[in-house]
């Protein structure tokens, strides 16, 4: 595993109530996170089971049962930060996105590895309404599905709101692409607030820490 995996699994956790008891209520946690949903045709809904990896409020699978896929919702607000680091301060939940997604990936991975692409921001907000949005493929570790072996993992993220996932489970990923490419866009935020691409204001800058110069010698 990818010592930023290491890091941030060992490092976060969500505030989810429920995680390990009863699970939190998707509808609640949609509202929450600014969040629509809707199933994909062809697809019903399961009952959801723990999962000690990448803990769902709501899971869905086709007629067939030849493809799953598993929502997690985790609003910013929730996300607590286990941080001790006395040199620097805790970092912003709207900062961790990109690092969560690749240490999701790559624990739900058999030997860590997971193939992945980040969308461009125009193609985000169009399919998500998100400021980020990424796309993982992997062979599922055995700890996580005895019946699946394949992944793909999307993640979105839209600033203040929440960090979203869409973890589809099949065993063959080419035979899927159809129905996992209508069933992509069931989660994505409701309106699209801002670019989180944009570069700092000047009044952002003037507020970053200034870096002490040597005198000359």
């Amino acid at each position: 595993m990818s010592l930023s995996a290491l890091v941030l699994l060992g490092a976060l956790f969500w505030s989810l109530p429920g995680i390990a008891g009863e699970a939190p209520d998707f509808q609640e946690l949609l509202k929450e996170g600014g969040l629509s949903f809707t199933p994909a045709a062809g697809f019903r809904p399961l009952p959801v089971a723990p999962d000690y990896v990448l803990p769902y409020e709501a899971r869905y699978v086709t007629a067939d049962g030849g493809l799953e896929v598993r929502y997690a919702i985790r609003p910013l607000r929730r996300v607590e930060i286990d941080y001790r680091d006395p040199h620097n301060a805790a970092p912003s939940p709207n900062d961790l996105f990109n690092m969560l997604f690749r240490a999701l990936g790559e624990t739900l991975a058999k030997d860590h590895e997971m193939l992945s692409r980040t969308y461009p921001p125009s193609k985000a907000r169009r399919d998500y309404n998100a400021g980020w949005a990424a796309a993982g493929v992997f062979d599922i570790s055995p700890d996580v599905s005895s019946r699946y072996h394949q992944g793909m993992l999307f993640a979105i993220h839209q600033n203040d709101k929440a960090d979203a996932y869409l973890f589809f489970l099949t065993n063959d990923l080419n035979a899927e692409k159809a129905r996992i490419q209508r069933a992509r866009t069931s989660l994505r935020f409701q309106r699209f607030d801002e670019d989180i691409h944009r570069p700092p204001s000047p009044t952002q800058l003037k507020q970053l820490p200034m870096i002490r110069e040597d005198p000359p010698r």
